[in-house]
């Protein structure tokens, strides 16, 4: 009977090591990916420096691992900035915020971004911290930067498409969208041009 205790205690003691293990290896990751991120942001401010020294500003031509970037998304609340990835694909979303849905960054309509909620809050892993009233500034590929004010937030299912719709025509949008309880639900925050006095 000892024998059989050591050894399931022994087994036990492997797999919380290895679950360890793979906890380091993720953030490890994830840490990395945070790096290279904002070295990307450097290179995007650094390219928009060059281009304003231009008589005429055209869109900057920038790529991120294979995938154009199409704006940046920053929210100061949570300290989140990160470049804004032309498509949503499991490989995108491992190393940045990505385009889910809509027109392009500051048109008008919505644009739905979509990023992985992180335990260790990077991605939109904080953004259960963003209240209504905070401001989410999405900046384009001409340097152009508009701010948007949070007016709701709220849980819904996974299959729910309606998010992706315009709630204001005529208003520029933004809708972003990460996993909530264990990928089962999302969080959903809704964000509009300016200052809104009424809902």
């Amino acid at each position: 009977m000892k024998k059989v205790y050591n050894i399931l205690l022994a087994i036990i003691l492997l797999a919380m090591i290895v679950v360890v293990a793979m906890i380091i290896v993720k953030y490890a990751g994830n840490s990395k990916n945070e790096q290279e991120v904002s070295k990307m942001i450097e290179s995007i401010k650094e390219e928009v420096a060059k281009e304003e020294q231009e008589e005429y500003l055209e869109e900057i031509e920038m790529e991120y691992k294979g995938y154009k970037v199409v704006g940046i998304i920053k929210i100061p609340k949570i300290d989140l900035e990160y470049p804004i990835l032309s498509e949503t694909t499991n490989a995108s979303m491992k190393l940045s915020i990505t385009k889910f849905w809509g027109n392009g960054v500051n048109k008008i309509g919505n644009l739905s971004l979509a990023g992985h909620n992180n335990y260790d809050g990077t991605m939109f892993g904080k953004t259960k911290n963003l209240e209504i009233g905070d401001t989410i500034e999405l900046t384009d590929m001409y340097n152009i930067t508009r701010r948007y004010t949070i007016y709701d937030k709220f849980i819904t299912d996974p299959n729910d498409i309606s998010i992706i719709e315009a709630d204001n025509f005529g208003s520029r949008e933004v809708t972003l969208i990460t996993c909530s309880n264990g990928n089962k639900e999302r969080l959903i925050i809704k964000a509009r041009e300016g200052i809104l006095e009424n809902n």
